[in-house]
């Protein structure tokens, strides 16, 4: 009886699981983004040198800290008896217990080293600070180009529906003997075409959403659907803000990575240089007797105070410090060159933003005009004054503005994100 209830469950919440699994993920561009800071893996593994360093940190701050360490031994002589001029002495087993703590009094380079390890820690934030920027930028490319995909897959699914209207028109004129087969043959090449045209957007937005699942780190084959439209993020005008925008070098990310870089290239020659300073350790022990020979004269507690000074090492320590000073310099001379690059790049990114809008009001004007004409050729043909191939290059033109307008407007958005990633402003 059990089992039979127990099958009669699992037949009702199959069906709950599986709406579960294929719930749709419905997106904007923000949702979509901060999805994707959440789950993204490649982030996650990024974030994991965080934690790295933090425990990095915390090693090397231990190494100043008490360290305390316990022994317990027993050693035996199997009852070896020594003879002092006739006399048997019996060596008796002994057997100790004992603490010793040590504690580093005063070392530069570990002062240095606690230091260098928060500075590592600091460049593990901020190379996350750059791979989330990365992630949204990669979200937001694949976001505008699923939209611009699916724009034109409409534009070519309604025009070939108007086509296959034309076509089925064309057909009964020749049926009525008003017009030739070849007219015929030209639109229905048109349409073949343009469902050859459409298969392939299909399958170019298909792949274009699995791109955008990996990115937000969901299951191949989950639902997702995007609720902005094309239109909104066009209407923003954010190029207008951009091109007029002037550019913070220090709110950078690349270059706030190269600035933490060089001072830690500096603590670096610093702990160089402290290699030099002597090294202070206190020591205490405490060691109690178990079992002990008859006569023993050693202490139960002892100290020490141990300075190390380093007097010669075959210029180890200075050709150490000679290298992290080169290393220094190269690190400031990277800076400097990271610094021109951006700039150069901020330069380059504006005059690709410009020609970008210009191009996009351009097309943006002539596919009004391009669906003019065709609407004006469709008339014509229907009243038999324009051939079909005359419709034929008029259709093609008006899809050649569409496609034209599409890339314009896809450019248009890839060029704001790529000067939006420069200013770590990426808005969405």
């Amino acid at each position: 009886m059990k089992k039979g209830i127990r099958v009669t469950l699992s037949a009702l919440l199959f069906p709950l699981l599986l709406m579960a699994q294929t719930e749709t993920q419905e997106l904007t561009l923000a949702k979509a983004v901060e999805f994707a800071i959440e789950n993204n893996k490649q982030l996650q593994v990024s974030r994991k040198d965080i934690d790295l360093y933090k425990q990095k940190v915390r090693e090397s701050v231990s190494q100043g800290l008490p360290q305390v360490n316990g022994k317990l031994d027993y050693s035996t002589n199997f009852g070896y008896e020594m003879n002092f001029g006739g006399n048997a002495i019996k060596m008796k087993d002994q057997s100790n217990v004992g603490v010793s703590v040590s504690q580093l009094i005063f070392s530069g380079q570990w002062i240095l080293g606690v230091q260098t390890s928060k500075i590592a820690e600091k460049i593990a934030n901020q190379q996350v600070d750059i791979t989330e920027l990365d992630i949204k930028e990669n979200v937001c490319n694949t976001y505008y180009t699923i939209l611009v995909s699916e724009r034109l897959r409409d534009i070519v699914r309604q025009n070939m529906s108007n086509m296959e209207d034309i076509y089925k028109h064309t057909q009964n004129m020749y049926d009525a003997g008003t017009v030739e087969l070849t007219d015929v043959d030209q639109i229905r090449i048109t349409v073949g075409q343009l469902k050859n045209s459409l298969l392939a957007l299909e399958r170019t937005i298909e792949v274009s959403y699995n791109l955008l699942r990996l990115q937000l780190g969901l299951q191949a084959g989950s639902a997702v659907k995007l609720t902005e439209t094309l239109d909104h993020f066009l209407g923003r005008e954010d190029y207008v803000k951009l091109s007029v925008k002037q550019f913070e070098i220090n709110n950078n990310a690349e270059f706030q990575l190269m600035q933490t870089q060089e001072e830690l290239s500096k603590k670096m020659v610093g702990l160089q240089r402290w290699s030099y300073a002597p090294t202070i350790t206190g020591n205490y022990g405490y060691n109690y007797k178990i079992l002990k020979p008859s006569f023993d004269m050693s202490p139960k507690h002892s100290a020490s105070l141990t300075m190390n000074i380093p007097i010669f090492s075959g210029l180890q320590r200075k050709s150490q410090l000679e290298q992290a000073k080169i290393e220094l310099e190269q690190t400031s001379l990277n800076k400097s060159l990271l610094e021109d690059q951006l700039n150069v790049n901020e330069r380059q990114y504006k005059y690709e933003l410009k020609n970008a809008t210009e191009n996009y009001l351009l097309q943006k004007e002539n596919i009004g005009v391009a669906k003019r004409v065709l609407e004006n050729a469709q008339r014509k043909y229907e009243f038999g004054a324009m051939s079909s191939l005359d419709l034929t290059q008029a259709n093609n033109n008006y899809l050649e503005a569409e496609n034209n307008y599409t890339n314009a407007c896809l450019t248009l958005l890839q060029a704001e994100i790529q000067l939006e990633r420069l200013y770590n402003e990426l808005s969405y």
